[in-house]
């Protein structure tokens, strides 16, 4: 029973970790926002301006909920891995695909990176939606 709290509050400290960092990324990304916006003529891209959501909205949030409610199970380090991977390939797509259409042009490895992003994340969340079925319950006493 004490290694199952302990365990519980290194989980929380994980999250708390992984919430702070996100929200660091979303900042650096909205500030990256605001200077490039300076030096674009003008142009503007949805993608560019809304590139700090991808960490906010996917790792930020959902570390903050289960920081909160402790009665949802945690993720595995595997799903973790498959969804930060594809949070990071979807800000990195979004800033690419910002950039381009300010600048004028257009490439398809962005587009193939913003597949890859949703394919990642599609993994990340069955293999959380499968630990849950596979993971032991925890003792009563």
């Amino acid at each position: 029973m004490i290694l199952s709290i302990l365990v519980s509050e290194k989980d929380r400290g994980a999250l708390r970790r992984t919430a702070l960092t996100a929200l660091c990324i979303s900042a650096f990304c909205f500030v990256f926002y605001l200077i490039y916006n300076v030096f674009s003529h003008g142009v503007h891209s949805p993608f560019m301006t809304y590139m700090f959501a991808w960490p906010l909205c996917l790792v930020a949030l959902p570390a903050c909920v289960l920081y909160l409610v402790s009665a949802i199970p945690g993720p595995s380090l595997l799903s973790t891995l498959f969804w930060h991977t594809g949070t990071a390939a979807l800000t990195v797509s979004s800033l690419l695909r910002g950039v381009f259409e300010i600048a004028g042009n257009a490439s398809i490895y962005q587009h193939w990176m913003m597949v890859a992003g949703w394919i990642l994340l599609g993994i990340g969340a069955v293999l959380y939606a499968a630990g849950l079925f596979v993971r032991p319950q925890a003792d009563t006493q």
